[in-house]
């Protein structure tokens, strides 16, 4: 029998509710140690239970409820054992949580056999080891799935400097990535990798406390929101490499063995011997030679960091690329403008989806590849007719091929899938001819980029074409039937001549229907009036005869009004299902004749079982050929989306020049913030030029729009390498190597680091790594400590970038005393406010940024503004006023000491200088000058 969600979650919980089988007790007791991050499930047939930390994990984490907790007395008198029902329903959903979301590891746990008590690893899956879960967990053809690579780290020493290999293996998208870099003691270079590779599970060779090197390295993977797993250090050995490269590399049909092992030994990888060894083992994690479909399959790259612009995690957060980057996103959600992927995804395919995310992560910084993409964006934004035909008539037939392409190697893939392909494939001439008749100046980038692959395409998919239409039965697609056309076979014939029959049977029992209704619906059809078109019913008349393999064949279809009607009229049928669009039903006599069709239909599939075998083969043959047209495509789904974006968001073509070495921006706005609700956005200019005026300083009162105006820059900035429009009238940039950014503060306690040191360690890591080249982002830097510590380290740091570094930087602060600097650099730092005005006791926030210093930080106004008690906001006025006299009399005192005049003394001496112009007897004013000069000697104003 199986469990129920609502009655495992309505059960009472309260005291023992069971005793503990006692051998499955002790097996239990004896399962391997395993880490916090992996869960167990033991699969019982109908229902899955779980036990002990596990079992508190997914009741509180995942099911937000303590309530489906039982409680197991164990036969050794120790505590109860916590347990927690899970049924087959419920199984696919936490399991998505826990793999997708969570980023845990999922081991499923089986009997040997039925009578024993012995418990076996039947299946597990981590973040970046899905395979055994795909079909559970991507079943739903609404499920986009991100891709999941394994990434994995080797370290080395190398004439004292240290050495870091990386491998990253992709089983979705069959590639393999190598990288090998030399590290600092910040290990910034691995942080910028993981946010362009976006790995869900790091391999790590197992290590102890005392090695500081991994375990350094552990922590910054952690901290990007990426699965440690330990692997013995046996398995990062690369002895037996180039074989295995050789079994898993993609050669051509006319290469043979020892030519193809001569090239793989020659390939520049194979120089990178760290990252050899990190390869071997994610291999043998992944176990990619066990499986046989898998061989000959993957492609292998060489991963270069400098292509791209270097994000580090701080800086993803802060720019609010994604909605949570520390783990998978759930961009369903979120609304489109919570974040810039939310604003630029109207992406139509999973591909598409899947590239925006790499591209918003790895933005480019070759101008020359940058302004292409920017070309083909700007052909989309100024031709709606091809931008609507793409969207609405292209793109939206166009199935997940990554997804097909790994059911073909699975072997799970079906006709349907193969016919998906056909229609995809047959799309994409009118798709050229449309783009062909563009004649605007970007007509051969266009013809470039995407015309001459897309006819490429056409070609090596000919013959598939020919395939599809001599081998599949097309007429039958309408009635969701994908069969070997019945010409092939006499059997099939035959099967297929009483097929018909028993159709036509079927219609004259659907007449016979009208017939005894006719006179109680509003419109019934006659017989002349139902008409078939590819063997499926499309009268819009109350009844139909419809075909649903998924509710069990045919049935009829009527509306819902008519349900009374149905159920008064015709008392023995038999409602199948109720959907939206109608109530679904059999009569005895359908009923009959469709079981009969059954049959006949498994007969037709047994004996077409071995052509569809034959068809599925050769489709499998074309594997490549469909992961290079996924990425086509799914070029020209984000080109057209940023072309959407920029249309729907009044976006202009940013202009690179690097010959002028300025981020000139006008009217530039922040393009997920203007587009929030109620929001009329102030738009601003930036100025900023690399020989003078590059650093600027943001003074202002809380919620003034310092933040938002120095983050848009950064995102504008991220915007354009990507290759999207930007929002603003103007935009004059040049490319930037990266964007490091120092916003907020943050705790993170799991890693044991304060506020302060997590702020002090991500400055340190842009002082490291910042070039002349790149563009900072740093808000309220020395908060988290006194404020003349504070102070000293933002003076500090403003200092080194403006002379040392000499980069683009936005610095904001509430440290007014920190304008003063710009007197240091004259020209270079430059001082800016956003204004704000004091209205009556109430703040008004203009947003406007304008030069000069902010003279005051309004703290006790934006208390008022977020409703604080009236007799706290009035003690607060107080203190600080009797602060600043405290200070003012504190400098006084020091003032006069050091030889300065009081305010009172100086104001003495002026009125006498004033009485001094109107004598003119040049004896007495000769002697009042005296006495004001001993005056002012004796205040210190000498």
């Amino acid at each position: 029998m199986e469990i129920d969600n609502e009655e495992i979650l309505n059960e009472s919980t309260n005291g023992i509710t069971s005793t503990v089988d006692t051998d499955f007790y002790l097996a239990y007791k004896k399962l391997p140690i395993k880490t916090a991050v992996t869960i167990r499930l033991f699969e019982r047939n109908e229902y899955y239970t779980c036990h002990g930390d596990d079992a508190l994990f997914i009741a509180r984490e995942l099911l937000h409820s303590t309530n489906a907790l039982k409680y197991w007395k164990t036969s050794d008198g120790n505590k109860p054992l916590e347990t927690i029902y899970v049924s087959n329903k419920q199984f696919e959903d936490i399991l998505r949580k826990l793999l997708l979301i969570k980023q845990y590891r999922v081991e499923i746990w089986k009997k040997t056999q039925k009578t024993s008590n012995d418990w076996t690893l039947a299946y597990h899956g981590s973040p970046g080891n899905l395979t055994q879960f795909e079909d559970i967990l991507f079943s739903s053809s609404s499920t986009s799935q991100e891709s999941s690579g394994v990434l994995s780290c080797k370290l080395a020493t190398e004439n004292g400097v240290t050495m870091l290999g990386l491998a990253l293996i992709d089983v979705h998208t069959l590639t393999i990535k190598l990288c090998q870099v030399t590290v600092s003691n910040h290990y910034s270079n691995l942080e910028t990798i993981l946010v362009q590779l976006a790995p869900k599970e790091c391999l790590l060779p197992t290590f102890t406390s005392t090695e500081d090197n991994y375990l350094q390295l552990k922590k910054v993977i952690e901290k990007s929101g990426v699965l440690v797993t330990e692997r013995p250090k046996v398995d990062f050995s690369s002895k037996d490499i180039k074989q295995d490269l050789c079994r898993l590399l993609i050669k051509s049909k006319d290469e043979d063995n020892d030519k193809f092992e001569m090239k793989v030994g020659v390939m520049p990888e194979m120089q990178m011997e760290y990252a050899k060894c990190a390869l071997s083992a994610a291999i043998k994690f992944l176990q990619l030679l066990a499986d046989k479909n898998q061989l000959n399959l993957f492609h292998l790259k060489t991963h270069q960091p400098d292509l791209y612009m270097r994000l580090d995690t701080a800086a993803m957060i802060a720019l609010n690329i994604f909605p949570d980057s520390r783990q998978r996103p759930d961009f369903s959600a979120n609304s489109k403008s919570s974040s810039l992927y939310g604003l630029l995804n109207n992406c139509r395919t999973a591909q598409g989806q899947r590239l925006l995310m790499q591209w918003l992560k790895q933005p480019l910084t070759d101008m020359a590849k940058i302004n292409e993409r920017l070309d083909i964006v700007d052909a989309f934004v100024n031709d709606s007719s091809i931008r609507n035909f793409i969207t609405q008539d292209f793109l939206g037939r166009i199935p997940d091929f990554e997804r097909l392409v790994r059911k073909f190697i699975r072997k799970k893939a079906n006709l349907e899938d193969c016919y998906k392909i056909y229609v995809a494939v047959n799309k994409m001439p009118k798709l050229i001819e449309y783009i062909s008749e563009f004649n605007g100046p970007n007509k051969d980038v266009l013809n470039h980029l995407i015309i001459q692959p897309l006819q490429g395409m056409i070609e090596i998919f000919s013959k598939y074409i020919e395939m599809i239409e001599t081998t599949m039965d097309l007429d039958r697609i309408g009635n969701h039937e994908y069969i070997i056309k019945p010409d092939y076979d006499k059997d099939l014939k035959e099967c297929r001549k009483k097929q018909d029959e028993l159709e036509s049977k079927m219609h004259d029992d659907l007449s016979s229907i009208c017939d005894k209704l006719s006179s109680y619906l509003s419109s019934t059809p006659s017989r002349s009036s139902i008409s078939k078109k590819n063997g499926n019913e499309t009268t819009r008349e109350p009844i139909r005869l419809v075909y649903d393999p998924k509710q069990g064949g045919w049935l009829y279809r009527i509306n819902r009004k008519e349900s009374a009607t149905l159920q008064k009229q015709l008392p023995n049928i038999t409602i199948k299902v109720t959907k939206k669009e109608g109530i679904f039903f059999q009569t005895s006599r359908l009923n009959d004749l469709n079981t009969k069709y059954s049959m006949l239909n498994a007969t037709y599939n047994e004996t077409s079982k071995e052509l569809i075998d034959e068809v599925l083969n050769i489709a499998s043959s074309y594997c490549d050929s469909l992961s290079q047209l996924a990425e086509i495509l799914a070029q020209i789904d984000c080109l057209v989306s940023f072309a959407i974006a920029s249309v729907n968001g009044n976006y202009i073509r940013p202009i690179f020049s690097n010959e002028q070495q300025k981020i000139h921006l006008i009217d530039s706005r922040h393009p997920c913030v203007e587009k929030q609700d109620n929001i009329n956005f102030i738009s601003n200019t930036v100025e900023l030029d690399r020989n003078k005026q590059r650093f600027q300083i943001i003074t202002g009162p809380n919620m003034g729009g310092k933040s938002t105006y120095i983050r848009q820059v950064g995102v504008i900035q991220l915007m354009a390498q990507v290759g999207c429009f930007v929002p603003c009238t103007s935009c004059h940039t040049t490319i930037v190597d990266c964007i490091l950014a120092r916003l907020g503060a943050n705790d993170d306690l799991s890693l044991g680091v304060s506020t302060f040191m997590s702020e002090m360690l991500e400055m340190s890591t842009i002082l490291d790594i910042a070039t002349s080249n790149s563009l900072l982002i740093i808000d309220e830097l020395g908060r988290g400590t006194s404020t003349y510590d504070g102070f000293g380290l933002a003076w500090a740091v403003a200092h080194y970038i403006c002379t040392t570094i000499k980069c683009f930087c936005l610095f904001a602060t509430h440290f007014h005393e920190l304008t003063s600097i710009e007197e240091e650099q004259p020209g270079i730092i430059q001082n800016f406010h956003v204004d704000a005005l004091p209205v009556n006791d109430q703040l008004v926030l203009l947003y406007k940024l304008k030069p000069g210093v902010c003279d005051q930080s309004f703290g006790i106004h934006v208390a008022q503004l977020a409703q604080f008690p009236e007799h706290v906001i009035e003690f607060a006025k107080k203190r600080a006023q009797e602060l600043e006299e405290f200070n003012s009399n504190e400098n006084r005192k020091e003032n006069i000491g050091h030889g300065f005049a009081s305010s009172e003394s100086v104001d003495l001496i002026w009125n006498e200088l004033e009485k001094l112009k109107s004598i003119n007897d040049q004896e007495q004013a000769h002697k009042m000058v005296l006495s004001l000069l001993n005056k002012a000697g004796n205040v210190g104003l000498l």
